[in-house]
Formats: structure tokens, sequence, C-alpha cells
């Protein structure tokens, strides 16, 4: 019979068996074990032997060892340097290189950030030196202009408006917003008590119609109040608002204020107006610009989009609500107010919640009942919750002052 050599599935070593084309198992010479050779199945009659074997005659000498007739099974030494092999495996590349393209990307977010920071830095303080060249600019002319009428240097820069005549009692009539009753604008007062009087008006007036004809911020800025520290708040607010000089009808002498300060009802074309505070200082003349248009810390919808939990100043009309819902939902130990904000077109109105046992809701309920619950404008501090869950419902954190004049 002729010889196989295979390996024992039991011991896994390579022995020779003595087989024929009937024979279906042999015992193992190493183990003992029997070794299935060949199987058929009913169904399809088919044999499969159940290792491969490679017959062979026997050997033609004794000579030979079992040792020498197996194969080698020892562990045989990959050729080539190690560290070779292992960079040169495809998954090293790979992830090389996903690592090459991570750090590139990271450092060119990184230069990109840097260079738009620096950017806007120079572009910050080009634009503060502009701000104070121009202050320079207006001092040195008002000093060389001492001997002649006063703020002579100031009004040779912008053309000379035509003057309109004051508007009467009952001339302007309009109804506050959250008030159903009409209200009247103030006649002018007499302004024959004496002539000093009549002078500090007068300019008064024709300064604030000569802010709101400007034809830019930068000219404008030499007509307001405090303008080193408003320099750059005007600047940030052009940059996102309309700049440019407004259209407006007339000028209402409502209120004087005190001897520091006087206010007006500007009439802008369409029916809109809007309070306009003046202080009469030794350079002359000077418009709070903050409380024009309502400037607060931050701009509004900047202010709803980030909802930050830090306190925000603001310059807000305040009037009496009722909206309780998510953390505001319990009337029984909240006030709710109505604010609404000036600085930004169609700005969203939002309500602002104080405790009933806080100071503050006596406070804004003393200036709203004073007003007849009407419209009152007030400077306060705002801030959202925690996960705030929508952008239109605040924290009033503290009242400031009523009025938007900062004295």
């Amino acid at each position: 019979m002729p010889a196989t050599t295979l390996v024992c599935p039991h011991c896994e070593k390579s022995v020779e068996i003595q087989v024929s084309s009937v024979t279906r198992s042999r015992p193992c010479p190493e183990c003992g074990e029997m070794v299935m050779l060949q199987m058929a199945e009913k169904s399809t009659k088919t044999k499969r032997r159940a290792l491969l074997m490679n017959q062979a005659e026997p050997p033609t000498t004794t000579s030979l060892t079992r040792s020498e007739l197996a194969p080698s099974h020892e562990p045989q030494p990959l050729p080539g340097d190690a560290f070779e092999r292992m960079r040169m495996d495809p998954e090293i590349q790979t992830f090389r290189l996903r690592l090459l393209l991570g750090v590139s990307l990271i450092a060119g977010v990184v230069i990109i950030l840097l260079v738009l920071s620096l950017y806007q830095a120079a572009q910050e303080k080009e634009v503060m030196k502009q701000s104070i060249g121009l202050v320079e600019a207006k001092t040195a002319l008002v000093e060389a202009g001492k001997d002649g009428p006063q703020n002579s240097s100031i009004t040779a820069m912008i053309p000379p408006d035509e003057v309109l005549p004051p508007v009467s009692t009952g001339n302007l009539v309009f109804r506050p917003p959250g008030s159903e009753e009409l209200k009247m604008a103030s006649a002018a007062p007499d302004r024959s008590d004496s002539t000093e009087n009549l002078a500090r008006l007068a300019a008064a007036e024709e300064v604030l119609g000569k802010f709101i004809q400007s034809q830019n911020w930068k000219q404008r800025l030499l007509l307001v109040r405090d303008q080193l520290r408003v320099a750059s708040l005007m600047s940030i607010y052009y940059a996102k608002n309309a700049d440019g000089p407004m259209l407006f009808d007339s000028i209402v002498e409502a209120t004087e204020l005190s001897p520091q300060f006087s206010e007006y009802v500007v009439v802008f074309e369409g029916g809109g107006r809007r309070l306009a505070t003046v202080e009469h200082t030794a350079q002359g003349p000077r418009v709070d610009w903050e409380s024009f248009v309502g400037a607060g810390e931050m701009a509004w919808s900047d202010f709803l989009e980030r909802k930050p939990a830090a306190p925000k100043l603001f310059r807000v009309l305040v009037s009496p609500a009722g909206h309780f819902e998510n953390q505001f939902g319990d009337p029984a130990l909240l006030k709710c107010y109505s604010l609404r904000n000036i600085s930004e077109p169609g700005a969203k109105v939002v309500y602002g919640y104080v405790d009933k046992q806080n100071p503050m809701a006596k406070e804004l309920d003393y200036w709203l009942q004073q007003n007849s619950d009407a419209t009152v404008p007030i400077t306060v501090r705002l801030k959202f919750p925690l996960d705030a869950p929508v952008d239109f419902q605040v924290w009033i954190s503290h009242v400031v002052q009523a009025g938007w004049v900062t004295k």
C-alpha cells in the first residue's frame, strides 16, 4: 500500500500512514488517535478527504530518519530591518498622513485667527486715532476763535440751517405706547426772561439741528458731550447702523430739566418722534448722543443672540406687562415689564422680570405711576438666566436710573 505523509489533526505532528482506496481512517503512529481520511455522504455519495495528502512511494533507502522526512516547523526570521518594515506598513502610513493633515489644518486656523485679530486691532486703533484727531482739531479751532462769537469755528464747518418756527401748544399730538390717552407737546417757554437765557436756548436748538443733519458720525462727534469716551462707541454703532443726516420736520422744546440740561422732542418726517437732551457746557451746547440713539453696553441684537448671564447696561422703554412662562411662570412671585430698545430699527421687544419683594419692583412701579402707566425711559442692567430657552425673557438685575441721560 502507498504511504501518505500528513499532519495529524490531534498531535499536529507530521506522520506517514499506509492508505488504500477503501481506507476511511487509520490510527496516528504518534498519538494513537484515529485520523479520518475520507467520508461519504448518503445524499450526494461524494467522498471528501479530511486533509490534503501527497502520496509518495515508500522510501528506497532506510537510512532517512523521521525528522528528515518531516517538514520543518521552526520559526524563521523575516528578511530586512524591523523598523523599515514597520515604517512601510500601509496602516501606519495612512495614520501618519492623517496626523500631518490634522496638524496642518489646526495650524492654518490659528494663523488665520491671529491675522484677523491683528487686523481688527489695527482698525480699532486707526478709528481711535481719527476720533482723537478730530477732537484735537476742534479744540484748536475753539481756542483760536476765543475772541469771536462762541462756537463760530465749529458751526463754520457745517452750512447753516433754515430757522424753523416753534410749534405751538397742541400742534403735536401723540399716543404714548402702552397708554390709551392722547398727549400734546408742551409749548416753547417764554424766552423774554433775559437775553442770556434766550441766547442759551437758541444755541442749544441750533446745535441739535446741526447734530441731526450731520453728514456722518465724525462730524456729529464734534457736537456731542463726553467726546473722548463716546468716539469709540459711535464708530462701533455706525458700523452696524445707517449713518448720515436724518430727515426731520421740526424740533419742539419740551422741558428745561435744569440749568445744565434741556430736553427736546425731534419730530421726524412721517410722524416719528424722539427725545433729545442737550447739555449746556462752557464750550457750548452738546447733545447727549447715547440717550438720543438708546445705546447700551452692546448691540441689542447681539445681546438677544448671545444670551449673556452677566448683567449688561441698556437704555429701554419700560411699560407694564403680564407674560409668564418657562422659568418666569409664577405671577404670584414675579412682576413682569415690557422692555423696548430703540437703538436698532425693528428691535425685538422682550419681557423683564423682578421679584415682587425686590425694592426694584417698587421703584419701577413708582416711575410708571408717575407717568400714568405709560412707557417710561429707564436705564437698567439686564441678564439672561442660565440655559435660557428663549431670547425674549430676561432678569432685570439693577435699575440704574430713571431716564437715559447719565449725569
